[in-house]
């Protein structure tokens, strides 16, 4: 990853179209998604570190190159192996419940700045596994 390379495209994520903006530097990360119909916004910053210990708590460790050759496929659908969701702090938490058997919380309250938060995931998927 020579010099730092930009893509935009646009993604329907519940409830809507979105669009993603990406900054893919030699060590570093950077993601905006844009809600069409509010407008809201959402941005990160990762490093090259972080992306690398993220992958490897998830127990599939990418390196920091790989995995943005991963996102970079998902966002221009050149594979159909990786693919984007836009998920919200109650959904991650369902999720969870699902994956270990528990009953679901009740979402955080609407004022909750968890409400507010996306987290934008890389799914990875292969015959066996996702």
């Amino acid at each position: 990853m020579g010099e730092p390379r930009y893509l935009q495209t646009d993604c329907v994520f519940r409830p809507g179209p979105h669009t993603v903006r990406v900054t893919l530097a030699r060590s570093t990360l950077r993601v905006e998604v844009e809600a069409h119909g509010t407008a809201d916004l959402w941005r990160g910053e990762f490093d090259a570190s972080f992306i690398e210990d993220l992958t490897r708590k998830t127990g599939n460790f990418k390196q920091f190159g790989i995995f943005c050759s991963m996102l970079e496929s998902a966002l221009t659908q050149s594979s159909e192996s990786v693919s984007l969701e836009l998920l919200t702090y109650s959904d991650l938490e369902t999720l969870h419940s699902w994956k270990v058997g528990t009953i679901i919380r009740p979402p955080p309250s609407t004022s909750s700045v968890l409400n507010t938060k996306r987290y934008l995931i890389l799914v990875y998927s292969v015959e066996f596994d996702r």
